[in-house]
């Protein structure tokens, strides 16, 4: 592709890594990673991991238990993960079914704040070491909603105005800012990891190949995808964004803040890609990085 100047010290690249592989872990197994799944709900791991199997014989996978709403949880993953060899890290919790009133979370935030930011911050403090000693990268998953509805920095708790659509916009917000700005102080720490940001554009349950226990959308869910096909996509779609984030060789002379989402925006190629002003302004990110200290415990694990 040809680079903007924004981009002019990162290499050019293509969409190479697009395939059957229904989602993000099966791309990289196929590739030949090791892959863990660290998931809340053991038997749907275990099905997911079927899937990949069937789908890539051999992939070497395995499960490990994470719940992003828990401090504990984050803390207990971590430590099984710091004896291990870590390439790619990928942050993708999200809760689309936000609860309908305000449900009260950790560090007096609300409950999709935590599910979606607090328990990813809490990992990636107690595994900051690995980011010093090696190439790791971060993928954050924000969202094309940050660019549709305004994220309000002074109201990140939403104790008033509470809204479930405002809540899981403002928590994608947060992470998608929290991952840019980590990339400009890795960058400044002279660390050789890197943290990517990536949103997957519109990508829906009925558009997406059916996966036993996993996906099973209803007649529908089916029509409504196919109602919106034109500018919508199927999930597996929405994963090359992530796979191209973690794949894709080069990204170490980009510069700092890196932004990769579909070239339509909801739907299409994948393409350095333009984030929302708030996620890149100082006051979210200033908002976002004290709620990672917050996360954990007042210690700041990138301080300058």
């Amino acid at each position: 592709m040809e680079v903007t100047r924004r981009w002019q010290n990162c290499c050019s690249y293509g969409c190479q890594h697009r395939s059957g592989i229904f989602c993000f872990p099966g791309a990289v197994a196929a590739a030949g990673a090791h892959v863990i799944l660290a998931c809340r709900n053991r038997l749907r791991a275990e099905k997911a991991m079927a899937a990949i199997g069937s789908r890539v014989p051999g992939a070497n996978v395995e499960f490990m238990q994470f719940d992003a709403d828990s401090l504990t949880s984050a803390t207990a993953l971590a430590a099984e993960l710091r004896g291990r060899q870590l390439d790619i890290l990928v942050a993708n919790a999200g809760m689309i079914r936000t609860p309908l009133s305000r449900e009260p979370g950790l560090l007096e935030y609300e409950r999709t704040m935590t599910t979606n930011v607090i328990g990813h911050a809490r990992l990636l403090g107690e595994l900051a070491e690995k980011f010093r000693q090696g190439s790791l990268r971060l993928i954050t998953l924000g969202s094309m909603s940050t660019l549709m509805l305004r994220t309000d920095p002074s109201n990140l708790k939403l104790e008033t105005d509470y809204h479930p659509y405002r809540a899981y916009v403002q928590s994608k917000a947060v992470l998608q800012s929290l991952g840019i700005g980590l990339d400009h102080r890795l960058r400044q720490l002279q660390w050789p990891a890197r943290s990517i940001a990536v949103h997957p554009g519109y990508s829906l349950s009925g558009l997406t190949p059916q996966i036993e226990g996993i996906n099973e959308p209803d007649f529908a869910k089916r029509l409504t995808g196919q109602l919106q096909a034109s500018f919508a996509q199927g999930k597996h779609e929405g994963s090359v964004a992530i796979v191209e984030a973690a794949l894709t060789k080069g990204l170490d002379n980009c510069a700092p803040g890196i932004f990769f989402g579909p070239q339509l925006t909801a739907k299409g190629r994948i393409s350095l890609a333009r984030p929302a002003n708030v996620t890149r302004s100082k006051v979210l990110q200033d908002a976002a990085w004290e709620l990672f200290v917050q996360a954990n415990g007042g210690l700041d694990p990138f301080a300058l």
